[in-house]
């Protein structure tokens, strides 16, 4: 029987490990029903998304999955039809409005990012100059808790998430500025994704 070795990052709850050790999530259940149909064993590995990227990169696995789609990437492995589209947003912890993520640019705000991420042009293209890059979500939202920054970009999701399990007093959510990402699974072998869109 084949076997696939499939990576991810940390991202709840979508793929992440349980309090037992167990992995869980909804975008590791999806995929892991469709390689099972595939006909496939598996075996998986979560990481920072640097370290997945490199082992696909280099053959060490064989896919990898919640990855946004951009053209450099789509020149180094192949990508799938689409997994889902995630709603992204912007926090704050100011009482001070804004109506665009370009208004970040012309006050010299800071805004957190997770490095290595891509989030589309629209964060994507905005100057380092006024980005902070994080490790992960969690550290995102104590920056801005912290006041070290004014906004971050974060999964609504994952936010909505760790809510449930900490208290993040007086944080707002801009949800005028929420925008839509799309995700893919990947592969080092299109004869792999050819056969993972046939089950999508």
């Amino acid at each position: 029987m084949k076997k696939y070795l499939i990576g991810a990052d940390p991202f709840p709850p979508y793929q992440f490990y349980n309090e037992l050790g167990v992995l869980e999530g909804y975008d590791y259940r999806q995929v892991d029903q469709i390689v099972t149909k595939m006909g496939a064993m598996t075996e998986y590995i979560l990481d920072d998304w640097s370290k997945i990227e490199k082992k696909l990169i280099n053959k060490e696995i064989d896919i990898a999955f919640q990855v946004q789609k951009t053209s450099e990437r789509e020149k180094l492995y192949y990508f799938s039809n689409l997994l889902r589209n995630a709603t992204t947003t912007i926090i704050s912890f100011t009482s001070e409005e804004i109506n665009s993520v370009e208004e970040i640019v012309l006050l010299d705000k800071k805004l957190a990012v997770i490095k290595g991420y891509k989030y589309g042009d629209s964060i994507d293209l905005l100057p380092d100059r006024i980005k902070v890059f994080c490790h992960d979500q969690q550290e995102q939202i104590e920056f801005v808790q912290k006041n070290k920054v004014d906004y971050a970009v974060v999964d609504l999701g994952v936010f909505e998430y760790q809510s449930q399990k900490s208290h993040f007093k007086d944080i707002k959510l801009l949800r005028h500025l929420d925008f839509s990402r799309p995700l893919y699974v990947v592969f080092n072998n299109p004869s792999i994704r050819d056969e993972f869109n046939r089950f999508l």
